[in-house]
């Protein structure tokens, strides 16, 4: 009585918000409804299915519209999901604790954010062991800690700007690299690279210095030879010359 309750209720304020959400309501049901089968193994031979049916059709987190439900499968005593969305970990007003959907090791988070949101998450399991969602497919890289991935939640209508692919048809800048150059000031060697752009030759370009260098010129994080490629070739900016500068020590990255 308890599920079925929360359920309509659910789906009622859905439904007042003057949007059709009728698969994600569907998909929830499902889950939901794993609790109402008594007997174990035609629990799990349907946990199976419907487990095996998300991951096919890429909807882990499952969404909709502004509608997401954050999902985790397996055990736990307590299942939170830190991201941008919650500061990771510093913005207390959002509800960030996962309800363990009953008789199952189903936890779960339903929030809402902008259709074309694309945000960074890791879902922290029994308040110690901080892991990527192991059925979303899609991650992008952080710069903290030099450099690792996070789980991505890409809403339906996100698009990833086309400014960051690679184009076979424009001209490629060089990028000259691992530079060492000795620092008075931090008292240790550092690195840095340099792009030049297409076709340069004794030309005089505008330069930028970039910081955070190794970041920035990652292809999974900045990547931005690539959009300077695109810039240039597109007649947005100028040829430039950019050097990045990477701060780490490289005995001790």
């Amino acid at each position: 009585m308890k599920i079925a309750f929360f359920l309509i209720a659910c789906f009622t304020a859905m439904s007042a918000s003057g949007q059709d959400y009728a698969t994600f309501q569907k998909r929830l049901s499902a889950l939901y409804n794993l609790s109402s089968i008594s007997d174990t193994a035609e629990r799990a031979s349907k946990y199976k299915v419907i487990l095996k049916r998300l991951i096919a059709e890429e909807q882990i987190p499952l969404r909709e519209k502004d509608s997401v439900a954050f999902l985790y499968f397996g055990k736990a005593h307590e299942v939170e999901w830190m991201g941008d969305f919650n500061g990771w970990g510093y913005k207390s007003e959002f509800n960030n604790r996962g309800v363990q959907i009953p008789d199952t090791d189903i936890w779960l988070l339903k929030a809402s954010f902008p259709t074309d949101a694309r945000l960074d998450y890791k879902i922290l399991v029994d308040k110690k062991n901080w892991i990527l969602d192991a059925y979303n497919p899609y991650q992008q890289w952080s710069g903290v800690g030099g450099g690792s991935p996070n789980s991505e939640l890409r809403m339906p209508d996100y698009m990833e700007d086309p400014i960051h692919r690679i184009r076979d048809n424009v001209p490629k800048g060089k990028v000259i690299q691992d530079i060492l150059y000795a620092s008075d000031l931090l008292s240790y060697q550092i690195t840095y690279n340099v792009y030049l752009p297409p076709s340069s030759g004794k030309e005089k370009y505008p330069v930028v210095y970039i910081t955070d260098g190794y970041e920035y010129l990652h292809p999974q994080m900045g990547n931005l030879p690539t959009v300077l490629d695109n810039l240039i070739a597109d007649k947005k900016i100028v040829p430039i010359i950019a050097v990045f500068i990477d701060h780490r020590e490289p005995a001790n990255e």
